[in-house]
């Protein structure tokens, strides 16, 4: 039997029963009543979900989509997979959060700028609302869901431009502020996703790769069912990624400037491109000033969001728990007292500050062995990539939809040799909502270490393996 004709038998029922595993995967966790209460059962549906969508990026991707008659298959396939990926998202915006409240002081935050001025959520936390005046129809269900509401805000100017527009369309039609708002971060995600195809398009690779985002369940579940801001990030991440790999880097800044305006991690990819090319950091100068606006006219309470989530945070986290271990190791509990420093003369040192200290060295070693050698400006993406991928196996905080700033680099990023570490944490990182299911089992929030460690040693042993033999060139 001919190459061409075993793929023509065994390809499509192969691409069909991927497109089945996808499919009712999503379909079962979308109908779930609560899937914190059947987290089992969601873990083992995401999993299903998981080897369809590998599956059918293996069956889009086996031949270039380069408008020859002979890809036509492979075309037809990957605009149905385009619809059926819009679907799934609809599907999801449905459906109410479930694992995570955090939309909820989107949708507060952005009706309350409304009624009380842009900088309102940078000075006033939550929970002081009812003591400021705040109109009594904003302290609705979403203001009593918002999660942490003694802490003020702290996403940046554009994610809090995004929450007033669904505010006052909400306003404006009498309702539906959580619809509007998910509507508004879907479309942010279909926009990521359409970027990333004229990224691979530009290089010259298969644009079915740009499904590792558009098919992706943990983006899909993240992202229009739980309602996470994170596509306006990526939104920017996805146009930088399509700036430096056209060799136009004055839009790739522009691209990670704007990351950086919707939540701060734009900031870790830009040494990437400054170790490559100036050309274009002015226009990221001036539009990451932006940021520091709200903290400037909000006054001086307006960083203690930001400040609290540097300090006390810790959920999902592997390589952190290891320092953490240490630091306390080293101070022989988890405080010590070091005379001789500070302004009274001695400093008291917790072991969550030094492990964050180390976080910090650590990341830097990181940072310069990826960084060292020199690259091109098409180079840029990847090295961006291997920066995000560190900053998050190393910190404290691992939630599953800070794993989607990583899809976009998995996919476009040109030469980009930790998309299979990538692609094994995104179908890993769902069973880090299981603290969620063990409150409600017995009231008490608990990240156990065993699983963090199955998510995160699979993904360390795959990068660990990648560095050692990596090009010197990227």
């Amino acid at each position: 039997m001919s190459n061409n004709r075993l793929t023509t038998q065994v390809f499509p029922l192969a691409t069909v029963l991927f497109a089945v595993c996808w499919l009712t995967g999503l379909a079962y966790i979308l109908t779930l009543d609560d899937p914190r209460l059947r987290f089992p059962s969601y873990v083992a549906a995401a999993t299903l979900t998981g080897v369809g969508w590998l599956g059918l990026i293996r069956s889009v991707t086996s031949a270039p989509l380069d408008g020859s008659s002979t890809d036509y298959p492979h075309r037809r396939l990957f605009y149905t997979l385009v619809v059926l990926g819009v679907i799934a998202r609809l599907g999801a915006l449905a459906c109410p959060p479930a694992f995570s409240e955090d939309v909820f002081r989107y949708v507060y935050e952005g009706r309350v700028m409304w009624h009380h001025g842009w900088t309102f959520p940078f000075a006033v936390p939550p929970a002081d609302a009812p003591h400021m005046g705040v109109d009594p129809t904003l302290l609705d269900h979403s203001w009593l869901r918002i999660n942490h509401p003694e802490l003020s805000t702290i996403y940046p100017p554009l994610a809090q431009l995004v929450f007033a527009v669904a505010g006052g369309v909400g306003e404006l039609f009498g309702g539906g502020h959580l619809w509007w708002l998910k509507t508004l971060l879907v479309l942010a995600d279909l926009a990521t996703w359409f970027l990333l195809a004229r990224a691979l398009h530009v290089s010259g690779r298969p644009i079915g790769l740009s499904l590792i985002w558009g098919l992706s369940p943990l983006v899909i579940l993240e992202v229009a069912r739980e309602g996470h801001a994170d596509s306006l990030s990526t939104l920017g991440l996805s146009l930088g990624i399509l700036g430096f790999t056209a060799a136009r880097p004055v839009i790739g800044y522009a691209g990670w400037a704007t990351a950086t305006l919707a939540k701060l991690n734009g900031l870790v990819v830009m040494p990437a491109a400054l170790r490559t090319t100036r050309r274009g950091a002015t226009v990221a100068v001036g539009l990451i000033a932006l940021v520091a606006l709200p903290y400037v006219f909000a006054g001086g309470n307006a960083g203690e969001g930001i400040g609290a989530y540097a300090s006390r945070w810790r959920a999902g986290d592997g390589a952190f728990s290891v320092l953490l271990e240490l630091s306390g190791a080293v101070l022989g509990g988890d405080w010590a007292r070091i005379e001789g420093l500070g302004p009274a003369g001695s400093l008291t040192l917790t072991r969550h500050q030094l492990a964050r200290g180390l976080v910090a060295l650590v990341f830097a070693a990181w940072a310069a062995v990826i960084l060292l050698p020199p690259t091109d400006v098409r180079g840029v993406p990847a090295r961006a990539g291997w920066l995000l991928l560190g900053l998050l196996l190393l910190s404290p905080t691992l939630h599953p939809w800070y794993v989607t700033w990583l899809l976009p680099f998995a996919a476009a990023a040109p030469g980009f040799r930790g998309r299979g570490a990538v692609v094994l944490l995104a179908l890993l990182a769902p069973a880090l909502h299981h603290p969620a299911w063990l409150e409600l089992l017995d009231g008490r929030w608990r990240d156990l270490a065993w699983v963090r460690a199955i998510i995160h040693l699979p993904v360390w042993a795959a990068v660990l393996a990648l560095l050692a033999t990596r090009p010197r060139t990227g």
